[in-house]
């Protein structure tokens, strides 16, 4: 019986342990673009957010497709769903103030805490040995976002220097869990050989 779950939780982290990795990566791709290359329009800023948060959108709808059947899956639909929306938002609102722009990525980062946190909650539940990546990525997340709405700036250069170092951690937090994950996978084939 054990051998039977150990066997179907490998099969299950085999399946999913790479969407972590893919979304870190790009997020590492975009934060390290931001720190070494702060752009100075607002236009490009905007359609630099609005593509990445529909990418990241539709990564994380990846996860809920290979992550569907677990408990707090849905966590993934509701990231990935709102990712999209304020991605698709900022690409058509182009000319929308700094301001704008600069509380709609802080709500935006904000409120990915809050879900990753969420997510991290119902993961703890459920026995998910994976549920402190998730917790971590929403505690940067969220206290991000927070240092956003609290300290606003109007130097677009500010704004993205601070994007590409909440991309670039999260983004190793994302990509550390995936290999992670990983080798868990192996651990649990390893014991279910035996």
């Amino acid at each position: 019986m054990s051998d039977d779950l150990t066997a179907e939780a490998s099969t299950a982290l085999r399946r999913i342990w790479w969407l972590p990795v893919v979304r870190g990566v790009v997020l590492l791709i975009l934060g390290l673009f931001m720190l070494a290359q702060p752009l100075a329009s607002v236009g490009v800023l905007t359609w630099v957010f609005g593509i990445f948060a529909i990418i990241d959108g539709l990564v994380a709808i990846g996860q809920w497709l290979g992550n569907r059947k677990e408990p707090g899956s849905g966590w993934w639909l509701a990231s990935g769903l709102m990712g999209i929306a304020l991605g698709v938002v900022a690409v058509v609102w182009t000319e929308a103030s700094v301001a704008v722009i600069f509380y709609l990525i802080a709500l935006w980062v904000l409120l990915l805490g809050v879900l990753a946190i969420i997510a991290a909650v119902v993961l703890y539940r459920s026995r998910d040995i994976g549920w402190y990546w998730v917790l971590t990525f929403g505690l940067v997340s969220f206290l991000f976002g927070l240092l956003l709405i609290m300290n606003p700036q109007t130097s677009v250069s500010v704004i993205v220097v601070l994007l590409g170092l909440f991309a670039f951690v999260g983004g190793v937090v994302l990509v550390v869990s995936g290999f992670a994950t990983r080798q868990l996978a192996k651990q649990l084939d390893s014991l279910s050989a035996l």
